[in-house]
């Protein structure tokens, strides 16, 4: 046999053995790699986000159709109607109020009603010059508790919706102006000062009694 078969021989006996051990290591390699991969500890699966409450969706919803409608309540109506609406819907608010809690406002003058204030300790809420009542509230009428600065009182929109219309305050005058005619049984006139929705620490009114 001549030296080139010879080393032809051996040339491709060791390209089989190269190979075959290439091969091995392949098959080694990826068994391992499937190994690994059915080993490995499962990651569970992401969690859904929380479900809301019914009394959450409701009151999101709620918020949103307050600010659309005092968006198209602002559009529709000029100033003046905007708020004689307002401040009927306040009133009313009051009276319900005062009706389904069988309160008794049993009417006082200007003058006791300074006394009053006086005996009970001022928190606050009142403050007398002349025939000029300034009010702001202290407590929640609901709870008879102390309010906290910045708490709007109103339960629909305690939550201060942002975007919400300025005019909805003007349903406070008329709650205000109603209670202060049923208190002292005469006219008022009411003036919002300052309110939380309006970015005030307090909702203030200046009441000028007739």
């Amino acid at each position: 046999m001549s030296e080139n078969s010879m080393n032809r021989k051996e040339f491709l006996t060791n390209v089989g053995k190269v190979c075959m051990g290439t091969c091995a290591c392949a098959v080694v390699g990826g068994l391992s790699a499937v190994y690994a991969q059915e080993n490995q500890p499962s990651t569970p699966p992401p969690s859904p986000p929380p479900q809301k409450s019914r009394s959450d969706t409701r009151i999101e919803f709620a918020e949103g159709w307050v600010k659309r409608f005092f968006a198209v309540f602002d559009e529709n109506l000029d100033p003046a109607t905007r708020m004689k609406v307002m401040m009927a819907n306040g009133r009313s608010c009051y009276l319900t109020w005062i009706a389904e809690t069988n309160q008794q406002i049993k009417p006082v003058t200007l003058e006791r009603l300074k006394e009053w204030i006086a005996s009970k300790g001022n928190d606050g809420s009142y403050r007398i010059d002349g025939n000029t009542i300034y009010f702001q509230y202290m407590s929640a009428a609901e709870t008879g508790q102390a309010s906290t600065e910045n708490a709007c009182l109103c339960p629909l929109v305690e939550t201060k919706p942002a975007g919400l219309s300025p005019t909805y305050c003007y349903c406070s005058v008329g709650y205000v102006k109603a209670m202060h005619e049923k208190l002292l049984n005469r006219p008022v006139d009411v003036e919002l000062v300052d309110s939380v929705l309006r970015g005030g620490k307090r909702c203030q009114f200046k009441i000028t009694v007739a």
